[in-house]
This record gives C-alpha cells, sequence and structure tokens, in this order.
C-alpha cells in the first residue's frame, strides 16, 4: 500500500492545530444589568404620534461615550438615524443631515417630537433613570419592573428575555399622550 506523504502530513499538522486552538470566549457579560456600560439591540419599533404613526426595523448601538440609533421603515424606506456623543448629536434622514448640541431638542426641532431620550437608556435596561423619581410597580417576582411612571412618561414592560443570568426588556411601551412608542427587542448583545 502507497501512502502520499504529504497528505498524510496536512492531516496531521492539521489535527495538532485543531487540538491546540484554545475554544472561544464567552463575552464579558455584567452581573446586574445596571452594570451594562455597552449594548447593541435590535427589533422592531412603533411610533405614533399625534401627526403619525411609524413602523420600522430598529438597530440600537450604545457605549458609555456615543450612541448610534438606526430606524428602517418597511421595505427598507425611510431610513432614519440618529446618533451623538456628550458634545453634538446628528440626525440623518434620507434627504438631511442635521447637527445639534441635545437629542431630545433636535427630535423636537427636527419632527415635532418630545422623547425622552436620557431617560429611555435606562428604561430600556428596565431600570428607572436614577436622578428622578419614579412610581415603580414590580412583576410578581418583586425584582422585574411591570410599569414605570417617570417623569410624566409611563413605561409598561410586557416581556422580558434571558441573556445567560440578566432578565432584559424584550417587549415594552412607552408613552405619553400623545407620542406612543413600542419596541420588540428581537435581539440583545450587552457587555
Amino acid at each position: 500500500m502507497k501512502i502520499n506523504w504529504t497528505i498524510l502530513i496536512l492531516v496531521l499538522v492539521l489535527a495538532t492545530g485543531c487540538s491546540t486552538t484554545p475554544p472561544p470566549q464567552a463575552p464579558n457579560i455584567p452581573n446586574d444589568v445596571a452594570a451594562i456600560l455597552e449594548w447593541e439591540t435590535e427589533g422592531r419599533v412603533g411610533i405614533r404620534t399625534q401627526d403619525d404613526a411609524l413602523s420600522g426595523n430598529f438597530y440600537w448601538h450604545k457605549t458609555p461615550n456615543a450612541f448610534e440609533l438606526n430606524i428602517v421603515g418597511p421595505f427598507g424606506q425611510g431610513a432614519t438615524t440618529l446618533s451623538g456623543d456628550d458634545h453634538s448629536v446628528t440626525l440623518k434622514t434620507d434627504d438631511r443631515s442635521v447637527t445639534g448640541n441635545d437629542a431630545e431638542t433636535l427630535l423636537f426641532n427636527e419632527l415635532g417630537w418630545h422623547f425622552p431620550i436620557r431617560q429611555v437608556n435606562y428604561w430600556i435596561r428596565g431600570l428607572a433613570h436614577p436622578t428622578s423619581p419614579a412610581d415603580i410597580v414590580y412583576r410578581a417576582d418583586g425584582k422585574l419592573i411591570e410599569k414605570l411612571v417617570q417623569d410624566g412618561w409611563t413605561v409598561t414592560y410586557r416581556d422580558y428575555t434571558q441573556l445567560e443570568h440578566l432578565s432584559l426588556p424584550q417587549r415594552m411601551q412607552v408613552e405619553r399622550a400623545p407620542y406612543r412608542v413600542n419596541l420588540i427587542i428581537t435581539q440583545w448583545a450587552v457587555k
């Protein structure tokens, strides 16, 4: 029996390489929801104002110093991006780009929407904003928030999902008449 030495050596090298390759590392997930410093979420969003109703998909990437929120309408139409850091914020639509100092002010000036961006950074994680009073109703487990009323807004948590040991919102509604935002989060990644 004749052995092709090149093939045998290649197989041995590959087998040795596979056996010494370390397993992939699990992402560094914080011990507590409040300790999350960075996240990415994806899902569906429905926005209702007194004059309009919009729906689409969203992608939100938040780091300690910056954020980017993309909302794309059905069939890829009507893309809107809100991005920024501690010093400036930019709102881009299909045909326009505007920069300002504050996301809430920019949204109101350009779209006519009042929306509490600072608070939503906490609400999306299932937390009350730490600098203002909140009325909180907990679920039967006494740990997860069912309903939160803060700064004139009502946040209702319909479902949570598990990301390893963390419970994170999966379906939530944020409203203050005439505004209502429904989020269905299909994917979470946290650091």
